[in-house]
């Protein structure tokens, strides 16, 4: 009898095995993020970029101007490889390559947000193509004059890794965050308003161009910094694709700002966990994610509006099926 409760026993026991090896490995990674400050920075950064997504990157998209993303990020670009020529030619040695990325983000948001006055989004994405020309074609040109061993310091600017922020980029990103939250959360009737309807909203009295350049010079810094941390690549995809699957989706604004937030937050926890996983950069794990929530997005609302297509079909037929069983009693008398 003995042996049989044993081998009864055996599957419970290998579960309850199985379940504290699973909590172990749990507490051992929670373990691991507490005693690893690059991935504790990691994980603040992943969180602050969603924030900066959800704000600056929602009002982009309603306005037409997903290309402004990936024209500011470049232009960081540019203005790094001045502050670092700046700097190693001696003529401004205080001249930091931040400064520089800040200066040059600026500087396209202004361009941007002139051609952009009549509230025409075509105009500004031409403004913002040139920017981007104008740019690149500085910093190729200064690359030639920077000593070899800093240029890589330039095409961090694109690349980015998460991973390697440090304390600096923390700060500068956790700063900028709560400027943009704040002037999102005390500004966001007006924003909507200029992203949605500019001309109409300057006949109604409203200051339109001062709304027009600040959530475009806001949204400039908030992208610079972000370029600075994790890279253009990452930011233009977290900026832009999960803005626009939202888009997609919801039909309210406060629906579409959350959504772009748990959307660019899963996605760069689990391109970290990936990177620990598999061996695999973070950054292009979060982005092919934050990419295919668009297509996901596209077809939830295919499906959506095939659904509602039906319905109104539907719809539309039940009254003729009324009319005919209503008339079709009539009918029967006479013929009789």
């Amino acid at each position: 009898m003995v042996p049989q409760r044993e081998s009864l026993n055996t599957p419970a026991i290998d579960t309850v095995s199985q379940k504290t090896r699973g909590l172990i490995d749990m507490l051992n990674l929670l373990q691991t993020i507490l005693q690893s400050p690059f991935l504790q920075r990691a994980l603040i950064g992943a969180f602050l970029i969603a924030v900066l997504a959800s704000t600056s990157g929602t009002f982009l998209v309603f306005r037409g101007l997903s290309f402004m993303t990936a024209g500011v990020a470049h232009a960081a670009l540019g203005g790094a490889a001045l502050g670092l020529f700046l700097q190693e030619s001696g003529l401004v040695p205080w001249f930091d390559p931040i400064l520089g990325a800040l200066m040059f983000s600026i500087f396209v948001a202004i361009v941007t947000g002139y051609a952009g006055e009549s509230g025409i989004a075509q105009k500004m994405e031409v403004a913002v193509g040139v920017s981007f020309a104008l740019s690149m074609s500085l910093a190729v040109f200064l690359m030639y004059y920077i000593p070899p061993t800093k240029v890589p310091q330039i095409w961090g600017y694109l690349t980015g890794d998460i991973l390697l922020l440090d304390n600096l980029d923390i700060i500068l990103l956790g700063a900028t965050t709560v400027v943009l939250v704040f002037l999102t959360a005390l500004f966001r009737q007006e924003f909507v308003y200029v992203s949605v309807d500019m001309e109409g909203s300057t006949a109604h009295g409203l200051n339109t161009k001062a709304y027009h350049y600040l959530m475009l010079i806001t949204a400039a810094l908030a992208i610079s910094l972000a370029t600075k941390a994790v890279g253009a690549i990452l930011v233009y995809a977290i900026v832009v694709a999960p803005a626009a699957a939202s888009n997609e989706v919801f039909n309210s604004v406060r629906g579409v700002i959350v959504a772009v937030f748990g959307i660019a937050l899963l996605s760069q926890l689990v391109g970290i966990t990936a990177s620990f996983t598999f061996r695999t950069s973070p950054s292009a794990i979060a982005g092919i994610l934050a990419a295919m929530s668009y297509l996901v997005a596209v077809q939830i609302k295919k499906l959506r509006d095939r659904a509602r297509i039906e319905e109104r079909i539907d719809e539309s037929r039940a009254p003729s099926r009324t009319r005919t069983s209503e008339h079709s009693p009539s009918t029967e008398p006479a013929d009789q």
